[in-house]
Order: C-alpha cells, then sequence, then structure tokens
C-alpha cells in the first residue's frame, strides 16, 4: 500500500472541475440564455406589429367609409338643390357606389 494521495486528489480535481461550471460550459450558458432572451423579444415585436398593423387597417377602412358617406351626402345635396341632373346623379352615385 503507498500513502501516496496524490491519486485521490486528482480524481477530486478531475470532479471539481467538471462541476464548476467555468470556462466554455459558463460562457456557454450565457449564450443560450441571451440567444433565447433574443427570440423572445424578436417574437414579442412581431406580436406587437401585427396588432398594430391589424388596428391601421380597421382605422383607415373607417375612414375610407366616412369619406363615402360624405361624398354621397354632398352628391344628394347637389342634386336635391338642382345642381345635377338625374343622369349626374345616377352616374356619379354608381361610381361611388363601385369604390366601396
Amino acid at each position: 500500500m503507498s500513502t501516496d494521495s496524490t491519486p485521490v486528489l486528482q480524481g477530486v480535481m478531475i470532479v471539481g472541475n467538471m462541476m464548476d461550471m467555468g470556462g466554455m460550459m459558463g460562457a456557454g450558458m450565457i449564450w443560450a440564455v441571451l440567444i433565447l432572451l433574443l427570440l423572445a423579444a424578436g417574437a414579442a415585436a412581431v406580436i406587437v406589429l401585427a396588432v398594430r398593423a391589424g388596428r391601421q387597417g380597421r382605422a383607415g377602412q373607417r375612414q375610407l367609409n366616412a369619406g363615402s358617406d360624405e361624398a354621397h351626402s354632398v352628391l344628394r345635396r347637389r342634386f336635391a338643390a338642382g345642381e345635377i341632373d338625374d343622369e349626374e346623379y345616377q352616374r356619379r352615385r354608381a361610381a361611388l357606389d363601385n369604390d366601396r
């Protein structure tokens, strides 16, 4: 039997080095967390942009409808005032209805 305890210490050192999360493994964990955070931020940005685009589309459609209603109102007023005849009124109303 040998009283030399070097092999035991070497075994402890190997196990200790494998479990201390230092070196490349620690850096790899940091990069993995950063990449996951970037992916989550990117996904959140895509969702926010999609929601905003949907809201703007609906608002734009409401503005178009409001403008069309205003155009119909002006057309009816001009017809009632006698500024345009029946044929002109029908032609312009058909053109406005096709734009909807």
